[in-house]
């Protein structure tokens, strides 16, 4: 049959195929015509014909081979439905070129381009788009661009088709992600607004839990009951509210841990021109205490200046501390802590004071945590508040004798935390 068929005319009728089949199980069905050298048709009959897809119109190698067997044909023209014999796995991505031989003969030149139907168009037209308005299957979609859906919150079960939804159990399809209002975000269960997500604001919509760390560079707001496992850290500029009212933060701590001065200093008196004398002694005094920073005699000062102008803005200051009574404290004997601009304490302003609440002559039948045990000492609690004046301001502790002076007398002060609003 050597150059006895000299021509091929290919017509495109359909791919048989829809989007619940895949690739390997899709079906192309063709017709074309047989002629002879003089242009007529073939004799009626039936032929081998071996039909090979190429990706260029000339020259390669196909990238799929079928033969089919007995193939009628009337007046030259022949239908075959592609992949019957070799399944059609070819992903249908580019522009394919068809050649037909008869038997064991040559294949006829020049290749068919295959086209497509007109309605296919718009799977390679220039807006990529499926105007149907069916539904869409694939196994994975996976996307080199931005994947858009329609805006609006879901309809019960998602009727209108809004959103990033999920697929239900009972085909609700109203559990996902869906864009409420522009700049808006909100994930959705069973039509339910759990979460809300603006530029501005995270909201929780219901009862939440959060079984690991959170943190809160902004604001979280929470309209209902929410239950924190974990941790909550916020960023020192910013505030915990209720009902609009900022809360106290904790911006600062000097606990002494391994009997660290946290950088304390002593002075001689209260007021004075701001000299150091030295740093403050540390001492451990035991379980539940641990270590504590004391002055070395009786009548100096404790001081520090805390500087925060890093943890953004406040207008109210608050100490937390544990104040210790230690050795011979008399009961007229008074502990003072206060504020100060500076070290010098030119201006102290005593915003705390307590009286020893152990008298020192039970000796031995008291607890002892330091110095002379023939006397009990105590401790106790404070806190005191302060409104912003500056960043930066001292804290001072001291103690004030009365009539039997200060002679034999020490304090301690440990625990210390500054809070701020």
């Amino acid at each position: 049959m050597k150059n006895k068929f000299v021509c091929c005319s290919l017509f495109l009728f359909c791919l048989m195929a829809t989007t619940l089949i895949q690739a390997q199980t899709a079906k192309l069905s063709i017709q074309g015509i047989l002629k002879k050298n003089d242009g007529n048709a073939v004799d009626n009959a039936e032929y081998d014909l071996k039909f090979r897809l190429y990706t260029a119109a000339d020259g390669g190698s196909p990238i799929w081979t079928e033969t089919q067997s007995g193939i009628e044909v009337n007046n030259g023209i022949y239908s075959a439905v592609l992949g019957s014999v070799t399944p059609l796995n070819v992903p249908f991505n580019a522009t394919y070129f068809l050649g037909v031989a008869v038997g064991a003969g040559a294949e006829m030149l020049p290749r068919t381009e295959l086209t497509t139907a007109p309605y296919a168009l718009s799977l390679i037209g220039q807006n990529n788009r499926f105007p149907s308005t069916g539904l869409v299957e694939v196994d994975r979609l996976e996307a080199d661009g931005a994947v858009y859906a329609q805006g609006g919150e879901p309809n019960p079960n998602n009727t209108n088709d809004n959103g990033f939804a999920f697929k239900g159990n009972s085909g609700d399809n109203d559990s996902g992600m869906f864009s409420t209002a522009d700049g808006e975000v909100s994930l959705y269960t069973n039509g339910g607004e759990i979460l809300e997500a603006t530029s501005s604001r995270v909201t929780i919509k219901t009862n939440a839990t959060v079984n690991n760390s959170l943190t809160v560079n902004d604001q979280l707001l929470v309209t209902n009951g929410s239950t924190f496992n974990g941790n909550v850290n916020v960023a020192n500029n910013k505030n915990i509210s209720y009902n609009g009212t900022s809360d106290w933060r904790l911006v600062d701590v000097d606990y002494f841990d391994n009997g660290s001065t946290d950088g304390w200093e002593v002075t001689e008196v209260l007021v004075n021109n701001g000299s150091t004398k030295q740093n403050a002694d540390m001492a451990d005094y035991g379980n539940f205490n641990g270590w504590v920073m004391r002055t070395p005699d009786n009548n100096d000062a404790l001081k520090k200046v805390f500087d925060l102008g890093n943890v953004g803005s406040f207008s109210w200051i608050k100490v937390k501390f544990k104040y210790y009574f230690t050795d011979s404290w008399d009961s007229d004997e008074v502990a003072v802590a206060g504020f100060a601009t500076d070290k010098t304490a030119a201006n102290p302003v005593i915003c705390w004071t307590a009286r020893n609440r152990l008298y020192s002559d039970v000796g031995n039948n008291g607890a002892s945590y330091t110095g002379n045990t023939s006397y009990s000492d105590s401790a106790m609690g404070g806190e005191m508040i302060a409104k912003k004046v500056g960043n930066s301001f001292c804290v001072f502790f001291a103690l004030s004798g009365t009539t039997n002076g200060i002679t034999d007398e020490r304090l301690g002060v440990s625990n210390v935390e500054v809070w701020v609003k």
